[in-house]
C-alpha cells in the first residue's frame, strides 16, 4: 500500500464476486485487484482478465498469504465464509466478507473471538444496505427526530424468481439476513424476539419457502416485521418504512420515471439486485478500501455479522417450535461499542 493503492485478492468469482472485482478494478481509485481464486478455473481466468491480468490462485489460503495481497474480499459460497475470514484474521489482513459472515452462530462467534484476540478490527461484513443512499437518507431523517421515537419497523424484500432448493432456514441465513441487519442498523437497537411464519414453495415440502414474514421485537420497546418473497412475479424490490411517535417515513423500492401513456400510469420495477444496489456496492467498496488505507475499520463489523446470525438462529428455532423465540447473544465486547460509550 506504499503507493496509496490497496492490492486486493478476490476469493470467489461468481456473480457477486465478479461484480465486486469489476467495481474495484474500474471504479475505485484506491484499489487494484491483483489476485483471484475460484474452484472453477475458467471463471477465475475470465475474472482475472477483466481485472487487467490478476494472478489466478487455485487455493484460497495461498491467496490470503500472498505477500502482494494487502486485503481480501470473500465472495465464495456461504459455507466457506467463516474459514476464509478466520484465515484473514490469522494473517493480519483486512477482509470484506460477503454476508452471511458464517452459516452458524457458533462459527460467527469463533470469528468474533479471533478478532478480539487479534486486538483490532479486520472484518467488514457485506451488508451493503448501510451504503444505499435511500436507506441513509431515511436514517438521517430518523436521527433528526422529525418523527419522534421509532415505534415500528417494516422491511419488504421481494425477489423476482423462485429457487426450487430454498428451505426456510436457507432463506433466513442467506437472504433475510440482510433484512435482519437492516432492522438493527436502522433502528439502532437489538432484536430480542423473533417469530416466523411462511408459505411453502412446494406444498408437499413443509420446509420449503416461497413467502415468509418475521415478527420481531427490539430492546428499545419497538416492534417490527420483515417480509420476504422468493418469487414476486414482477421484479426486485426492497423497501423500509419506520413509524414514529410523530409520523412515518420510508424509502421507495422503485426509482424509475413515472410513465403516463395509453390510459395508464406506470413505473418499471428493477429486474434484480445488481441493478437496485449497484451504487451501494460502489460506495461500500470505496469506503472499505479507504478504511484499509487509513488503517481504521469502519462499516458493518464482525459484531454485526455475529448478532445477525444470533437472530437467524432464533428465527430457525421459531420455524421448528411454531412459537416466538428469544434472541440472546453474548454481551457486546468493548471493541465494538460506539466511541464514547
Amino acid at each position: 500500500m506504499n503507493d496509496g493503492i490497496v492490492n486486493v485478492g478476490v476469493i470467489g468469482t461468481g456473480m457477486i464476486g465478479s461484480l465486486h472485482a469489476g467495481i474495484l478494478s474500474g471504479r475505485i481509485n484506491g484499489a487494484r485487484v491483483v489476485a483471484v481464486m475460484d474452484l472453477d478455473g475458467d471463471r477465475a481466468a475470465a475474472a482475472a482478465a477483466n481485472c487487467g491480468g490478476a494472478r489466478v490462485f487455485a487455493d484460497a489460503g495461498a491467496l490470503i498469504e500472498a505477500a502482494d495481497v494487502d486485503a481480501v474480499l470473500i465472495a465464495s459460497p456461504d459455507a466457506f465464509h467463516a474459514k476464509g475470514a478466520l484465515a484473514c484474521i490469522a494473517a493480519g489482513k483486512p477482509v470484506l466478507c460477503e454476508k452471511p459472515m458464517a452459516t452458524t452462530r457458533a462459527d460467527a462467534e469463533r470469528i468474533l473471538r479471533a478478532e478480539i484476540a487479534a486486538g483490532r478490527r479486520l472484518v467488514q461484513v457485506g451488508f451493503m444496505r448501510e451504503y444505499d443512499r435511500a436507506h441513509r437518507a431515511l436514517l438521517d431523517l430518523l436521527r433528526s427526530g422529525d418523527i419522534g421515537r421509532a415505534l415500528r419497523f417494516r422491511g419488504i424484500h421481494m425477489n423476482p424468481y423462485r429457487s426450487s432448493h430454498a428451505t426456510v432456514a436457507t432463506v433466513i441465513v442467506n437472504s433475510l439476513i440482510h433484512d435482519i441487519h437492516s432492522a438493527r442498523f436502522m433502528m439502532g437497537a437489538e432484536i430480542t424476539e423473533a417469530f416466523v411464519r411462511w408459505v411453502p414453495a412446494i406444498p408437499k415440502d413443509a420446509r420449503s419457502a416461497r413467502y415468509a414474514i418475521i415478527h420481531i421485537s427490539f430492546d428499545s420497546g419497538a416492534i417490527g416485521t420483515l417480509e420476504w418473497s422468493g418469487d414476486s412475479g414482477y421484479g426486485y424490490e426492497v423497501e423500509v418504512e419506520i413509524t414514529g411517535e410523530n409520523g412515518a417515513a420510508g424509502t421507495t423500492g422503485v426509482h424509475s420515471p413515472i410513465l403516463r401513456q395509453g390510459g395508464t400510469r406506470s413505473q418499471a420495477i428493477t429486474p434484480d439486485w445488481p441493478d437496485r444496489f449497484f451504487d451501494a456496492y460502489v460506495d461500500e467498496l470505496a469506503a472499505w478500501t479507504g478504511s484499509v488505507l487509513a488503517g481504521q475499520a469502519t462499516g458493518p463489523s464482525a459484531w454485526d455479522g455475529y448478532m445477525s446470525l444470533v437472530v437467524a438462529e432464533a428465527c430457525i428455532k421459531s420455524t421448528e417450535s411454531g412459537q416466538p423465540e428469544p434472541v440472546a447473544g453474548m454481551e457486546r465486547p468493548a471493541m465494538y461499542l460506539p466511541r464514547g460509550a
